[in-house]
């Protein structure tokens, strides 16, 4: 009995831990009703599992909702970390409470409460992390995989994330790469066919999913996009007032005017960018106080394009038309994008990278009141990416030239994590600064594959 226990204290230690969690109260955000109404932009998974604990009960579903998604994580960062933990035999206790402590941190209340917030996001971790493993299991430990069954397991797992949330077609890249893997190191040109296919017809059903719902909820059938606000409001905050009055189109004219007349309103300062009178060698070394004031108006200035140029009204279109409206303020948001883009390509570029950089770990915020991930994890400055630059280049070497069987699964592993991560925060920056909200997902892998290369190294210094 004691031979049991011992063996999975770290599994009863984080159960007793999420069983506390249960007593405690759902948490609600601005997007929790959002979900719960499921309006026009909501995918169709988190809201339909909404819907299934409201025919439970009508007063306490959302109790029951987060005490689901509370053993569901729970289960999916057991079953993740525990893999690792089998696979590279970790026996000691204290080192596989410190690895699961990795993937746990964003339960815990330190930064962010996931499972007792109602969110999307907390279907989509646990999501995520069980189909990380099943990549491991399909991709880079191939002569334990018989069949398809992790393949089509791994399918299954990206149509629900998918469905879950349209941030996680980042993973798509990271499936065709391992197809390309796969194809170099087993020359089999049919087998590879074969599974593209199954990947395109997995996307064609996702796509036919998104319309059925979209016809369900709005009457129209087909995928609804509202990504113009997000993609204009880095380029529209770097533009100068010259650059705001080159842009063509009357539609596109009318939404700056109104824009304007707000920020001016409400005081916003915008066009940092002509205060170094559009010097690019200044402007790349203002970069932190300009991303740190972008960042905190994002959201006042993404609400205005998405809600408030969207109103019916402002298009001339009758109320059963909202829809409509919306359709036409993201079309427009991103042609006035792309004009200013044109416009000033290298500041806009350098402001992408930054961005970039931030959500991988380079701390471009200045601001003391600042919550979040980044907020509260040490590591400062550039540390944490260079580590992560220092880390993929041994790795890379590794491959190259190791023939340690230990060593190369590591290696695969560790550069797995930091792929997706990248591909991650680069997808991110395109529409948003990289909030930790929209970055943890892949980057609490990154922190989990450091560990572990730690945790082994010190472990009898088994690499």
């Amino acid at each position: 009995m004691n031979t049991i226990f011992q063996k999975n204290f770290s599994k009863f230690f984080y159960f007793l831990i999420f069983f506390i969690f249960f007593f405690y109260e759902e948490i609600l955000i601005q997007d929790t009703g959002s979900y719960i109404d499921n309006i026009y932009k909501r995918p169709f998974l988190y809201p339909f599992i909404i819907n299934i604990f409201q025919l439970i009960s009508e007063t306490a579903f959302l109790k029951l909702l987060s005490i689901f998604q509370l053993i569901l994580g729970y289960i999916c960062l057991i079953y993740f970390s525990f893999y690792f933990i089998k696979k590279f035999n970790i026996k000691n206790i204290l080192y596989q409470i410190t690895l699961i402590f990795t993937v746990a941190y964003p339960y815990l209340g330190i930064s962010m409460k996931l499972g007792l917030t109602i969110f999307s996001e907390s279907l989509g971790y646990p999501l995520i992390l069980l189909f990380s493993v099943i990549f491991i299991k399909n991709y880079f430990f191939l002569k334990e995989v018989k069949g398809k069954k992790y393949f089509i397991f791994m399918m299954i797992l990206l149509a629900l994330m998918v469905l879950n949330k349209k941030t996680f077609l980042i993973v798509l890249p990271v499936i065709l790469l391992g197809e390309i893997y796969n194809l170099f190191i087993n020359k089999k040109i049919k087998f590879f066919l074969i599974n593209v296919l199954i990947i395109l017809t997995t996307l064609f059903l996702i796509n036919i999913a998104e319309r059925t719902n979209s016809y369900i909820k709005s009457g129209v059938f087909k995928p609804i996009s509202v990504g113009g606000s997000s993609y204009l409001t880095a380029p529209f905050y770097l533009a100068t007032d010259e650059d705001l009055e080159k842009i063509t189109g009357d539609v596109n004219k009318k939404i700056i005017q109104f824009a304007l007349l707000n920020f001016k309103k409400d005081n916003m300062e915008r066009n940092i960018i002509s205060e170094s009178e559009n010097d690019i060698l200044n402007f790349s070394k203002n970069n932190r106080k300009i991303f740190s004031n972008y960042y905190s108006q994002y959201v006042y200035m993404q609400d205005l394009f998405e809600n408030k140029i969207s109103g019916h009204k402002f298009f001339g279109l009758d109320k059963k038309d909202a829809l409509l409206a919306r359709e036409l303020s993201s079309k427009h948001c991103t042609q006035i994008a792309f004009q200013l883009i044109k416009l000033k390509p290298k500041e806009n570029l350098i402001f992408y990278i930054t961005n970039v950089i931030y959500g991988m770990g380079g701390y471009f915020i200045s601001r003391d009141d600042l919550r979040g991930f980044y907020a509260n994890i040490g590591f400062a400055g550039f540390f944490l990416l260079i580590l992560q630059i220092l880390v993929s280049f041994i790795c890379v070497i590794s491959l190259s030239k190791n023939i340690d069987k230990q060593l190369k699964s590591i290696s695969c592993i560790v550069l797995f994590f930091f792929v997706l991560n990248l591909i991650n925060c680069l997808t991110t920056a395109l529409f948003t600064p990289v909030y930790d909200r929209y970055s943890f997902y892949t980057f609490q892998m990154v922190f989990f594959s450091i560990t572990l290369i730690f945790i082994l190294f010190f472990d009898k210094k088994r690499i």
